[in-house]
């Protein structure tokens, strides 16, 4: 019943979606839904409330998103955006190349919301040259934004599978690297489809780094393990004092829709756990005589396209994957459950990159997923080689 209300759950919130075009509101229906099936006690429904809101994470990727905004705010009224992107654009001239690298720079810091850091300076940068879309531009900022999480050892999840692999950070980095490279070098291949030139100059060298002080002492400051939170929102203040126009800036920067949604994410997430979903979905698979290849297969997916958060994909499933499968065959498990956890992830309409950025391009999700199923499936299908040569 668990699967079956599920099921029902994704498909209630992808039509409503496609009708509603929007995402707060499907999520509630999509809460409804599974609730009709499984017939939860409305209590939950406050517990999931208090659980998550009282909790620090959600304030903490509130104060993230916050200073997010703030900064990419003023990056572009103090004009150091523009200052970094015509040092981008003078050292790789052609803008399809320049508006892969902004998001793949980004993609160095593992933080929530953080396609919306580079989308700004994509956007200005797209519209230098009139055959990139809206959609070109969303699509290249999100995947190339996102193609880092296969393997960079600064997100989360891969560190909790390492530890639940048992085998170290650096093996599980090398072993997801495939799948890595594939999504990428695909992704240029169907996104940007140009030859990258390079013009170096030390004038342009210089307006990049004094234009991005910001971006390079937060990256700087992750890499040395400080908390990514704390660092963007101390660096985004300071960085907002040295300014003009203080107070417009965090007007603008306040932007009640998204915190909305990002509330209706957390509560999502929150009301998936405390149903027991995971843990229920499992067995019904597993009585169901359900090969064990599939449930390390689907369960991670279909737990990574509910919560949209690759570290909660991971938690609310490998702990049961690591148990079904014998420990000299982990290492190799793990890899094709992640690959798996990060394709759900990825083409989730509750992941707040995918529901920040397709509004802020004014782009339907439906026309992201088309976009990229073939560098997704070919990072998948490299997943799948590794697994079954490891």
């Amino acid at each position: 019943m668990t699967t079956l209300a599920v099921f029902i759950g994704i498909f209630a919130m992808i039509i409503s979606l496609r009708y509603l075009k929007d995402l707060t509101l499907s999520l509630f229906i999509a809460i409804i839904a599974i609730s009709a099936v499984l017939l939860t006690p409305p209590l939950l429904y406050f517990q999931a409330f208090s659980r998550e809101f009282t909790v620090w994470n959600f304030w903490k990727v509130m104060m993230t998103i916050f200073s997010i905004y703030l900064l990419g705010e003023t990056l572009n009224k103090s004009g150091d955006a523009a200052r970094f992107i015509s040092a981008i654009g003078k050292i790789f001239p052609t803008p399809r190349v320049a508006i892969s690298l902004i998001p793949a720079m980004i993609g160095l810091l593992p933080m929530p919301g953080g396609a919306m850091f580079s989308a700004p300076m994509v956007k200005e940068m797209s519209e230098s040259d009139s055959s990139i879309t809206a959609e070109d531009a969303m699509v290249t900022n999100y995947w190339f934004r996102h193609s880092m999480e296969y393997f960079w050892p600064l997100y989360p999840a891969i560190v909790i599978v390492a530890g639940m692999a048992k085998v170290s950070l650096r093996a599980m980095v090398v072993g997801m690297l495939p799948a890595g490279l594939a999504a990428i070098f695909v992704g240029y291949i169907l996104m940007v489809r140009k030859y990258p030139k390079i013009k170096l100059s030390p004038e342009a060298l210089k307006e990049l780094l004094l234009s991005t002080w910001p971006i390079m002492v937060v990256i700087v400051m992750v890499i040395l393990n400080q908390p990514g939170w704390l660092v963007v929102m101390i660096v985004s203040v300071v960085y907002l004092l040295t300014k003009r126009n203080k107070l417009e800036i965090l007007k603008r920067s306040l932007k009640w829709k998204t915190f909305l949604l990002i509330a209706a994410v957390f509560f999502f997430k929150a009301f998936v756990e405390m149903s027991g979903i995971p843990e229920n979905m499992s067995q019904e698979l597993l009585s169901w005589n359900v090969p064990v290849i599939l449930v390390i297969i689907v369960l991670p997916f279909i737990m990574g396209l509910m919560t949209g958060v690759t570290q909660a994909a991971v938690g609310l499933s490998f702990p049961l994957l690591v148990s079904l499968v014998p420990e000299n065959v982990l290492f190799s498990t793990s890899i094709l459950a992640y690959t798996f956890a990060v394709a759900g992830v990825l083409i989730s309409p509750v992941h707040l990159c995918v529901a920040l950025t397709s509004q802020y391009f004014s782009i339907s999700y439906t026309s992201m997923v088309k976009r990229i199923a073939i560098p997704l499936s070919s990072a998948t299908i490299v997943g799948i080689v590794m697994y079954l040569i490891l």
